[in-house]
């Protein structure tokens, strides 16, 4: 074990002091020079403590309608919440690879002498490589990831899955970056900027690669730390959005992907054309399948793009583009949810009552649609835009009777097969409104007006769909109670994710008093309850220029004793977005 902040698995103070400016100005050197038709080079040497690392984040995501009834083939709807999921990625030369996962109390070490052996020492590395962007394959990746990681085919806690997953992509960027190296003509015994490879001084491994041995010398040790502000195993996608940081961070590292160019928010951050998002979906989908032990690839793709998504098994997805700026509470009702329980519990209905069961499922599947279609913006044409204007799709197949043992459907094709992409229309992650065109006082209230019915409709849907989950039989008291105090207040949640405990959301209507807002917090918290305010739909994957504040609080604890100020505990969760800190 090592002691995160003090062995470099964060970096130091002395690094948070440095210029923070340096990773935008690296980024944009390396931008330039494959603009410039230049080779997009590995960023690994640039990435040290003193230019102040690589910072990756990706948002969790909700069910808002459909879960259960996808699973039979009806409609779903998924959106991205602003819980962020934080990856800080460093390099050094003191041949170690670090993980440090604080709020899973992960903190590993390895060596990479380890790895650059059993890859230079596996013929089947050089020969399994796909020659697109699909993601490793996982028959051959996972029993070496199970041995460098010391992971057993037992270990199904999910701190192993996610040393696991790290794994896998780490093997996966290696030798994806192995075998582009050696068809680029790059494995002629120097590095990739033309230098001579370093000689073995304690610092780097003397294993030569005899094909491609510069990709050696370029790839150091990588220090990687994985903070949440949304709570893992409760059904908010953090298993998805931990896979779509590490995969991010790491093929950005490795120069398998360029560096990003579209702007994603207001405050400087990046995120990647779509043709290198659906690299990283790709990915992402296949490395969570290791956690959840099968996806479908909605959750990798909510987490990579972001928005909200209307999904309907053997149709691609499609990306709900006139979304309000609304917001939702989230609750967290403290009980384990059991996924394949409470997926079994449906299947039971299912076989003593299938009339009634297909009819409900048919009912939740309306109400999606319904959403859908308030959530929807038509094109100049009045027809629908699908992934983002953009024919290409892969579909997946519906699960099979043995198969239900996960809310979402199993994707089709093997380990390269996942669900289509789905970007958003305009500016990426916007969730600005077609109503924000009015002006005028008479606008305004219009606007106003119109929000408010959009609220009480879909607050209306929501309970209907949960007293359909309710008839499915995978409600609990705990979630009950939430919702009768909820509803108190006009609010009326449903579950989200399986249910039977879990996290249960509701939307929350634009001119809800902070008074209000405080009064239901303070009730939900006397219940010991945690309750978030989210923003639904916001930004997918992102490259930040600064340290987030995630990283800074951190910095703060391990610094010493803080200020008066109140600072959130490294293994605790804040209810708003991570403000980037800028110096």
């Amino acid at each position: 074990m090592v002691a995160p902040g003090r062995n470099g698995v964060e970096d130091s103070p002395s690094a948070s002091s440095s210029s923070s400016h340096m990773v935008t100005n690296h980024v944009s050197s390396s931008l330039a020079a494959s603009t410039a038709g230049g080779p997009t080079s590995s960023p690994l040497r640039s990435l040290s403590s003193a230019s102040g690392g690589l910072y990756v984040s990706a948002p969790g995501k909700i069910i808002l309608f459909g879960e259960h009834a996808v699973v039979y083939g009806r409609t779903a709807i998924a959106g991205s919440i602003d819980l962020r999921t934080y990856v800080s990625l460093f390099t050094s030369a003191d041949g170690r690879i670090y993980l440090s996962l604080p709020d899973l109390c992960v903190e590993k070490t390895w060596m990479l002498k380890d790895l650059l052996k059993t890859i230079a020492l596996n013929p089947d590395l050089s020969t399994d490589v796909p020659n697109d962007d699909s993601p490793p394959s996982l028959e051959l990746i996972v029993p070496i990831a199970r041995k460098l990681s010391g992971s057993s085919e037992d270990s199904s806690g999910v701190q192993h899955l996610a040393i696991l997953a790290f794994w896998y992509l780490l093997i996966g960027v290696v030798q994806r970056k192995r075998f582009r190296d050696q068809q680029n003509g790059d494995g002629d015994g120097t590095t990739t900027d033309g230098s001579d490879p370093p000689t073995n001084n304690g610092n780097t491994s003397q294993l030569e690669d005899p094909i491609t041995k510069s990709v050696f010398w370029d790839l150091l040790a990588v220090k990687v730390t994985v903070r949440f502000k949304l709570p893992p195993c409760v059904g908010l996608g953090s298993s998805g959005a931990f896979c779509v940081c590490i995969t991010t961070a790491l093929l950005q590292t490795a120069g398998l992907i360029p560096p990003p160019s579209i702007p994603a928010d207001e405050e400087g951050s990046l995120t990647w054309d779509d043709a290198h998002l659906d690299m990283i979906r790709k990915w992402s989908a296949a490395a969570e399948s290791l956690i959840h032990g099968r996806a479908s690839g909605l959750d990798a793709a909510v987490c990579t793009y972001g928005g909200v998504a209307s999904y309907k098994p053997g149709r691609p997805i499609e990306n709900l583009r006139n979304i309000p700026n609304l917001k939702v509470i989230l609750v967290n009702s403290k009980v384990e949810r059991n996924t394949t329980r409470m997926v079994q519990t449906v299947k039971e209905r299912m076989k003593r009552s299938p009339f009634i069961v297909e009819n409900i499922l048919n009912t939740i599947d309306s109400i999606s649609q319904e959403v859908a279609s308030i959530l929807q913006k038509a094109d100049e044409n009045g027809g629908v835009v699908e992934n983002g204007g953009r024919s290409a799709t892969l579909t997946p197949a519906f699960m099979t009777e043995m198969d239900h043992t996960n809310l979402q459907p199993v994707s089709v094709g093997g380990r390269s097969s996942s669900l289509s992409s789905y970007v958003a229309g305009g500016k990426r992650g916007s969730t600005a409104s077609a109503l924000s065109g009015i002006s005028g006082g008479d606008a305004r209230s219009s606007e106003r007006n119109e929000f408010n019915e959009t609220f009480a409709h879909l607050n209306d849907l929501c309970r209907m769909n949960n007293s359909m989950l309710v008839a499915l039989g995978v409600g609990h008291p705990k979630v009950d109670q939430i919702c009768t105090l909820l509803a108190r207040y006009g609010i009326h949640p449903k579950m989200t994710g399986a249910g039977g405990g879990g996290s249960v959301f509701a939307f929350l209507k634009p001119d809800t008093p902070s008074t209000i807002i405080g009064m239901i917090k303070d009730e939900l918290a006397k219940l010991e309850y945690d309750m978030w305010q989210p923003q639904l739909g916001g930004p997918g994957v992102m490259l930040h220029p600064n340290k987030p504040e995630v990283f800074i609080a951190a910095d703060r604890i391990h610094a010493g004793p803080v200020s008066s100020r109140s600072t959130t505990p490294a293994g605790s969760h804040q209810s708003t977005p991570a403000v980037r800190h800028k110096k």
